[in-house]
């Protein structure tokens, strides 16, 4: 959403293959075991509270991450590739309506999937408003 780097734990993966695939990457969980595992093998991780705003809050503060989605960086969410940002006459097998009523795509070149800014880009933005407050309030709490 804001353009990192991430991998999606897929939850019938087990945690050996899990912590396999993380590469560089940073662990962020709320599984207590995971983290210990996962430290025993030298992998860097985080531990966050239950509440996903929160968690979120907390992230961007520490690794100083921008809480704002900037279509050249956003990366796609089911394959982690980055998206490219796209015009409407390149689109190809969308829906009529969803193609007139949008100027701007965001296409996967891996994948193929095809978002737009409709009703879920709308609601990211609402949340990351909510998480940008949580930030504050941990930023003030930690004396940052």
């Amino acid at each position: 959403m804001v353009g990192c780097d991430v991998l999606y734990a897929d939850p019938s993966q087990d945690d050996s293959t899990l912590l396999g695939r993380l590469g560089e990457r940073v662990l962020v969980t709320r599984d207590k075991e995971l983290v210990d595992r996962a430290k025993r093998t030298g992998k860097h991780v985080v531990l966050v509270p239950e509440d996903v705003e929160e968690a979120l809050a907390m992230i961007s503060l520490y690794y100083n991450i921008q809480l704002r989605i900037r279509p050249g960086l956003t990366r796609c969410p089911f394959c982690n590739e980055k998206l490219e940002v796209r015009k409407r006459d390149s689109v190809l097998g969308m829906p009529r309506e969803v193609v007139y009523s949008h100027s701007r795509f965001l296409i996967c070149p891996s994948c193929g999937k095809v978002f737009w800014f409709g009703t879920h880009y709308w609601e990211m933005l609402r949340t990351l408003s909510r998480v940008k407050k949580k930030k504050w309030k941990i930023s003030n709490s930690w004396g940052r």
